[in-house]
């Protein structure tokens, strides 16, 4: 009889158990059912598994543009970690329409950031700091519901104490051939992606230095049309500002790249130093545009600034791109910076384009609630239709 109870007790116990977890279930997903957005499931890829993507709005934000001259106004959001731009992404999903607000951006620049193992490996792969192509679709979605251009950037990393692409170089031409073959079969997927979405524009590379003038034009141009091959929209290339004074490789201006775009991270002094804001905007036209413009009559196209951007510092404009370094904030220094680069870039027919380095996720460069936000929109609504 103790033996029945203890039985009966246990079932009786077991059952409330599983009727608990179930009601707390059900709460949960009420909950979630009744607060989440909408979304459509579109199937991705060949599995059974499908993907969740933010569905297009009924009534989606007018993508704004130039009303004169066709010039792109853009900030670069980077994010890192496989979940990246995805449906979890919080700071993506809260920070976008803070960006279009205190910027005025029509353009957000996504970067993938690819993997390799060292300098000279020629295995590229997705890595731990890569978003995945959902978490990627998902992002692109977002963006555009937001009534974002989207411009998507390909970077690579290397692991080990120089992780900076621009210095991957390999001594065979075999060893290039296997990096080029094995990076395109990282990036396709991406581009893939990138196409069936209607991406407007995606850089295949960013800041190769090395890669640029020692590999064959040919491996740069299969790789070019291999890229076309899959998607119909606008190719780009973004070099480093490093070699502005080199003559322009022929793959450069294969036709398929409607452009070039630099990363321009030109110091503006030679030491660590504040310059007087009134001096910033001729010192920029004198030392960086005069850099920019002789490239693209060298190039014999316009050009794209894809990235640029000064760090909360005060010493700016000595190391532009330092996001680490020890001197003091000074947001006024970082937007006098920005409006000296934009008083020089908007007027100029030989740039396309600006991708400010960026909203967040970018150490010191964060332009996140600084007064330079304001500098850009400034500039960035005078341009609008």
């Amino acid at each position: 009889m103790r033996s029945f109870f203890v039985q009966k007790n246990s079932f009786l116990l077991l059952l409330m158990s599983i009727l608990i977890v179930g009601s707390l279930v059900y709460l949960f997903i009420s909950s979630n059912v009744s607060t989440a957005p909408p979304t459509m499931v579109t199937p991705t890829g060949t599995g059974p598994l499908a993907l969740k993507i933010p569905p297009t709005p009924l009534h989606p934000p007018k993508p704004c543009a130039s009303k004169g001259r066709d010039f792109q106004m853009g900030v670069a959001f980077p994010d890192w970690g496989t979940t990246a731009y995805g449906g979890s992404d919080t700071k993506w999903l809260t920070e976008l329409q803070n960006l279009r607000v205190q910027t005025a951006s029509c353009w957000v620049e996504m970067p993938i950031l690819l993997h390799q193992e060292s300098l000279t490996s020629t295995t590229v792969t997705q890595g731990i700091s890569t978003s995945s192509v959902s978490s990627f679709t998902y992002g692109v979605r977002f963006a555009q519901s937001l009534g974002f251009h989207i411009f998507v950037v390909a970077q690579l990393q290397a692991s080990g104490p120089q992780p900076w692409s621009g210095k991957i170089i390999f001594s065979t031409y075999e060893q290039q051939q296997q990096w080029f073959q094995s990076y395109w079969q990282a990036l396709k997927p991406y581009m893939v992606a990138a196409a069936q979405m209607g991406v407007e524009q995606f850089a295949l590379g960013t800041e190769y230095e090395l890669l640029e003038t020692t590999a064959p034009a040919s491996l740069w141009n299969t790789l070019i049309a291999e890229a076309r091959s899959v998607y119909p929209g606008t190719l780009t290339y973004d070099m480093n500002w490093g070699s502005l004074q080199r003559k322009p490789p022929s793959w450069m201006r294969n036709p398929i790249l409607k452009m070039i775009g630099v990363s321009a991270y030109v110091p503006l002094v030679n030491t660590p130093q504040q310059v007087d804001q009134k001096q910033l905007s001729g010192l920029w036209k004198k030392i960086v545009k005069q850099q920019l413009d002789n490239f693209s009559k060298a190039l014999g196209e316009p050009i794209l600034i894809s990235e640029i951007g000064y760090p909360n510092k005060t010493d700016a404009l000595y190391q532009p791109w330092n996001t680490t370094s020890t001197a003091p904030p000074d947001p006024a220094q970082q937007a006098a910076a920005c409006d000296a680069a934009l008083a020089n870039i908007i007027p100029d027919p030989h740039i396309l384009g600006s991708f400010f380095w960026g909203w967040d996720n970018v150490g010191d460069h964060g332009l996140h609630d600084l007064p330079a936000t304001t500098v850009i929109h400034s500039y960035y609504t005078s341009l609008q239709a």
